[in-house]
């Protein structure tokens, strides 16, 4: 049996308060589905036009700090999927 490969893809960046956070999707959600991480946590948001989402402010990549959200998940979460795709995003 194979392992599942997990396509991750970042779909967006957003601030809420002062926070930067990265949407991302991984591959197993349906389309209107993302996740948002800060580094610590990751929340499943449905749809931009859904409750949850209020709040939180779409945002261009040079306005959030990767560097700072790729930390705190090294120190947190050093197997995350996305962790390899935001240092890539970094470089760019």
């Amino acid at each position: 049996m194979g392992e599942e490969v997990m396509c991750m893809e970042i779909v967006g960046y957003y601030i809420y308060g002062n926070k930067g956070y990265v949407a991302f999707q991984d591959g197993k959600e349906n389309q209107d589905a993302f996740k948002i991480t800060d580094g610590f946590h990751d929340k499943p948001l449905y749809g931009e036009d859904t409750g949850k989402c209020q709040g939180y402010c779409k945002a261009r990549k040079e306005d959030i700090d990767l560097d700072k959200i790729i930390s705190r998940m090294r120190g947190t979460r050093p197997w995350h999927p996305l962790l390899d795709l935001l240092r890539k995003e970094c470089i760019t």
